[in-house]
């Protein structure tokens, strides 16, 4: 009885809150507007050059029986240390090195070809996600920041947080040998290299799309949240928790979506371990991605999201102690998608642009056949007459 009635009360509260966002994109439609642009923009600029390459070929990778040869390779070190098979050698690595969705996308398609079982699943889920080089190194670090060596300081404590929780996690769990009764998927049929590869890109695509509906529909809800002061009374409670001012501001944005949390604390005061809690977490836009990934595997949510916390915890402290040593300097305000860049020879992009053009200019002069000589005389007899 008490059961039915949680899940009366369970029910209404969903429909109340749907029926309220509804309510809200229809009284605040300028600002959905706003918000759904916001992260168009932000798939559009980071996200997909930096995700689906990689989401393609981690499909590839497994999909042609070439993840066999990484697991061979690795499968000593993954036994010691994860306590897992060594066909899960792949995933892990690609896990480290793709960002959020790789490694679920990966743990599925083992699982899939009959290679995991459900707790060798739950237990790679406990520390095979992570946010990747390109997103960190080259969208927080040098975008947002500034500075790439911030970026490699954020991605070092995610490499090592996470290694750290597979070791525990491969410690702790007590069912990493098959279950021979256990029931599992058909596996999937010997495909050749040609439809390996469309299966990949089909893949990725797939992914791609659901990624993207989660990332603007979680943008609109904040940009709501924004209007109606709703993130502004979360900052209020934070603050009388004791955070600081800029942390307060950037913690309802952590909570749910990880890009817009990167990109309100670049804009901030805040330290960089805050940046590292958020890379570590998340947000709930990323899990529910990687729920919606894992299909039919039987495995515990709220462990998977108490691990996240944890990596959250662990790799921002990390970036705590490494700033005891090393403080890079980086922007306090974003350069990326924003009105405050600066397209100087001083920035990346300015440098870029100006060794372009320097390119343009010498090409220029060899095409019109002017020599160095001929072209200094030209200047001094121009510069005589003027």
């Amino acid at each position: 009885m008490e059961k039915s009635v949680w899940m009366k009360i369970r029910l209404f509260c969903l429909t109340a809150a749907v029926v309220s966002l509804m309510a809200a994109v229809l009284v605040y439609a300028g600002t959905s507007s706003e918000g759904i642009l916001k992260g168009l923009e932000t798939v559009s600029r980071l996200l997909i050059p930096s995700l689906f390459p990689m989401m393609v070929l981690s499909s590839l990778l497994i999909r042609s029986g070439l993840s066999d040869v990484c697991g061979r390779l690795l499968a000593p070190v993954t036994r010691w240390l994860f306590r897992l098979p060594g066909e899960a050698s792949s995933a892990i690595l690609l896990s480290f090195i793709g960002g959020f969705p790789i490694g679920a996308k990966c743990v599925r398609l083992l699982y899939e070809q009959r290679k995991l079982t459900d707790a060798q699943a739950e237990q790679m889920m406990l520390f095979c996600i992570c946010s990747g080089p390109a997103f960190l190194i080259t969208g927080v670090g040098t975008l947002l920041l500034g500075n790439p060596a911030a970026g490699v300081i954020l991605y070092l404590s995610q490499i090592i947080s996470g290694l750290c929780l597979g070791f525990v996690a491969g410690r702790i769990s007590e069912r990493n040998a098959p279950a021979t009764g256990e029931e599992r998927p058909a596996a999937l049929a010997r495909t050749s290299l040609s439809d390996a590869f469309l299966l990949s890109c089909s893949d990725g695509a797939a992914a791609l799309i659901q990624l993207t509906a989660l990332v603007v529909m979680f943008s609109m809800w904040l940009s709501l949240s924004e209007k109606i002061g709703l993130s502004q009374l979360f900052s209020q409670v934070f603050q009388w928790a004791g955070l600081s001012l800029p942390t307060a501001d950037a913690a309802f944005p952590v909570i749910f979506e990880v890009t817009t949390a990167c990109q309100t604390i670049s804009r901030s005061a805040c330290p960089l371990w805050v940046l590292s809690f958020a890379a570590g977490f998340g947000g709930l836009c990323v899990h529910f991605q990687i729920f919606s990934l894992l299909g039919n595997i039987r495995y515990n949510k709220w462990k998977v999201l108490g691990f996240r916390f944890i990596n959250a915890c662990f790799s921002s402290f990390l970036v705590y102690v490494i700033g005891w040593f090393y403080h890079p300097d980086a922007a306090v305000f974003a350069v990326w998608g924003g009105e405050n860049a600066e397209y100087t020879s001083t920035s990346a992009v300015g440098a870029a642009a100006l060794m372009v053009l320097s390119v343009v200019f010498v090409l220029s002069l060899k095409r019109s056949e002017i020599s160095v000589g001929t072209f200094r005389r030209r200047f001094h007899s121009m510069r005589h007459e003027g």
